[in-house]
């Protein structure tokens, strides 16, 4: 039993590691749209754009303080499709089905060679010539909307890209009629779409449906949620094997961007140490990596089960956890985002004296390894 055990925990914890990096470029036919139609998805990414229009020009930011033209399209296909493109210019060009100019859709990519040599900027097309991208020169920087007329950027205007699917059926329903809330994009009636906060309509007033961005992607705001993971111990002497116990969490915190900060309750059930430990933690990280650390209260005689019993005591009454958590990249459900992690924390127990040297059994009670899952959500 404790030779898979000990080939699974190492391979779960390397996948959250890489989870990140495997999730994060995804092919251009495996963009899910998690049961949107094409074209709505189309305006979704236009819409959250948008949101960022006016945000000065920052290299590599990716956030409202601050973003450079790629990180635009992150943070665009981030918040309304909770998926993950790749990060730079010169990659999205790669990653991108190269289309015609002619062949343009609403959420279809620019490319410009402004430079001279590679492509080194890229915005968001958005019908009627027009695009919307982060400048970083000018008489005007930052995320703003442009037209391939204008004499710079005809000129180094270099090609277009496609990242989303686009449905052919559903543009020619919309043109004969038949779907009256489909966003049209790229010409004709829907060439020039307005955003104005809850839909579009192009010049004729036409109302456009469009879905609300993912609430959980969105760039800040005060959160909560709950979770529950199962802690294991049966690769070390001393723990009661796989099964060594329960842990909860409730937390609720505050998400700027990409980075969040939490006050959270942790309550776990230690069967190896036959405990109830209660850490009150603060935890600072992103969605797919965390580190928290903060006192805790232990009820009960700390001891395992080895050497005819081997005891305990808390060490710090200032320090009773601290660890770091690894999660895959977050699904979207709802108005929230469930995600499934693996924490390793330190809980600092002592030895009492006259016990002997066992560092094994000192591990099993200083270490807790647990895999779980969570959901978390916006309240503001």
């Amino acid at each position: 039993m404790k030779k898979p055990i000990l080939f699974f925990f190492p391979a779960m914890i390397l996948a959250l590691f890489l989870g990140g990096n495997l999730f994060a470029v995804v092919p251009i036919q495996g963009v899910t749209l998690r049961g949107e139609a094409a074209y709505n998805a189309r305006y979704r990414l236009l819409a959250a754009a948008e949101a960022y229009l006016g945000t000065p020009y920052r290299y590599a930011g990716v956030s409202r303080a601050g973003v450079d033209c790629s990180g635009l399209v992150f943070l665009s296909f981030r918040d309304a499709l909770d998926t993950q493109p790749p990060r730079t210019t010169v990659s999205l060009y790669a990653w991108a089905e190269k289309i015609d100019t002619a062949d343009l859709r609403v959420g279809d990519l620019v490319f410009f060679i402004t430079d001279g040599q590679t492509v080194s900027h890229v915005g968001i097309y958005a019908g009627g010539r027009r695009f919307i991208h982060s400048a970083s020169e000018g008489p005007r920087t930052g995320v703003m909307y442009s037209t391939l007329d204008e004499a710079y950027w005809r000129r180094t205007y270099t090609g277009a890209g496609r990242a989303l699917p686009w449905d052919a059926e559903a543009e020619a329903a919309f043109i004969a009629g038949q779907v009256p809330d489909a966003p049209m994009a790229g010409g004709g009636n829907g060439a020039d779409a307005v955003y104005d906060g809850g839909g579009y309509a192009d010049k004729g007033g036409m109302p456009r449906t469009v879905s609300p961005p993912l609430k959980w992607a969105s760039d800040h705001g005060v959160f909560t949620g709950f979770g529950l993971s199962w802690t294991f111990g049966g690769f070390i002497e001393g723990a009661p094997s796989v099964f060594r116990g329960l842990a909860g969490q409730a937390k609720i915190g505050y998400k700027w961007d990409t980075f969040r900060i939490a006050l959270e309750v942790r309550p776990q059930w230690d069967r190896g140490l036959g405990v109830f430990h209660l850490p009150l933690d603060i935890c600072l990280g992103t969605d797919t990596f965390q580190i928290f650390a903060g006192p805790a209260f232990t009820f009960g005689k700390p001891e395992l089960d080895t050497e005819g019993g081997r005891t305990y005591y808390q060490s710090f009454a200032w320090l009773g956890e601290l660890g770091l958590a690894m999660a895959l990249p977050p699904i979207r459900i709802a108005s929230g985002a469930l995600s499934f992690f693996a924490e390793l924390a330190w809980q600092p127990f002592s030895a009492e004296e006259g016990q002997g040297s066992n560092w094994k059994a000192n591990v099993t009670a200083n270490m807790r390894l647990s895999a779980g899952v969570r959901y978390l959500w916006l309240l503001i």
